[in-house]
């Protein structure tokens, strides 16, 4: 996989990346992200392609689903380190 452009965003790193015959499309926000893939013949085929796809409607879905995806991230850590603590015994 190789890495063909990056567009630029207020608040996400988007990166595009080429491999095969197909054409990644990867959203990242900290610590999760968000792909999407296109098979050759599908439209996107390449950085200013890909730029078309990401349109004002677009983006506020995919925040959408990373303010749902960050707070699944957030609670899935909270519950494991309160099990952690739970290990402990009570003195």
């Amino acid at each position: 996989m190789r890495i063909i452009g990056e567009i630029p965003h207020a608040v996400y790193k988007i990166t595009v990346l080429k491999m095969n015959e197909k054409i990644t499309i990867q959203i990242e926000d900290r610590l999760v992200s968000q792909s999407f893939v296109f098979r050759d013949g599908s439209g996107i085929r390449d950085l200013a392609t890909a730029d078309q796809l990401l349109t004002f409607e677009f983006m506020q879905k995919v925040s959408t689903r990373f303010k749902s995806m960050n707070q699944d991230y957030i609670t899935a850590l909270e519950k494991i380190n309160e099990e952690q603590l739970d290990d402990f015994d009570i003195i």
